[in-house]
Formats: C-alpha cells, sequence, structure tokens
C-alpha cells in the first residue's frame, strides 16, 4: 500500500474514534433530529392511515347514498303506478256509478208504469 491511502485511511479512522468518543452538542443534536424524524414519521403513518379510513369510510357512505337514492326512485315508481291503478279504479267506479243511476231510473220507470 501506498503510504498516502494509509496515512489518509488512518487519519479517518482516527477522526471517526475521535468523534464516537467525545460526548458533543453535535452528536446529541443528530440524536434530537433522529428521534424527530422518527417522531414525524410516526406522524405521517398515523395521518396515512387516517386518510385511508376517511376514503373508506367516504366510499362506503357514497354507496349507502346510491343504495338510497335507487330505493327512493323505486319506491316513487310503485308510488306513481298506485296512483295511476287508483285513477284507473276511480274512473270505473265512476262509470259503474253511471250505470247504476242509469238502472234505478229504469227501474224506477217499470214499477211506476205498473202502478
Amino acid at each position: 500500500m501506498p503510504a498516502s491511502q494509509t496515512d489518509g485511511e488512518e487519519a479517518a479512522a482516527s477522526l471517526r474514534e475521535g468523534l464516537l468518543q467525545r460526548p458533543s452538542a453535535r452528536r446529541e443534536t443528530i440524536e434530537r433530529l433522529r428521534e424527530s424524524a422518527d417522531a414525524l414519521r410516526r406522524e405521517l403513518d398515523a395521518s396515512k392511515d387516517g386518510a385511508e379510513a376517511a376514503e373508506v369510510a367516504a366510499q362506503h357512505a357514497e354507496g349507502r347514498e346510491r343504495a338510497a337514492a335507487a330505493e327512493i326512485q323505486a319506491t316513487a315508481r310503485t308510488s306513481e303506478m298506485q296512483e295511476q291503478k287508483l285513477r284507473e279504479l276511480e274512473d270505473e267506479l265512476r262509470y259503474k256509478d253511471g250505470r247504476i243511476k242509469v238502472l234505478e231510473a229504469i227501474a224506477k220507470t217499470i214499477t211506476t208504469k205498473k202502478k
């Protein structure tokens, strides 16, 4: 090995050793920053989980809304059909009521002539 490479490696190792052995404000700052970064990661993960849960809840609510809208439409169609049927029955009753009145008039005429 060349002497310059060995000297450089020894200097780097010595510097690393010195930094690791002596407590310093930098090491403490770095540790606090790591802890802050970890806390932020946890907070981000929690926010992400919350957002995913909210998305699932929103999709579920949209599904319930679609089902309710379909039920309302079905109820409206049923109501319209029942109204139409009721109108038809009312028309039929009016027709039959008119026929009954005619028959009553005929019966009254016949019974008065027989007397």
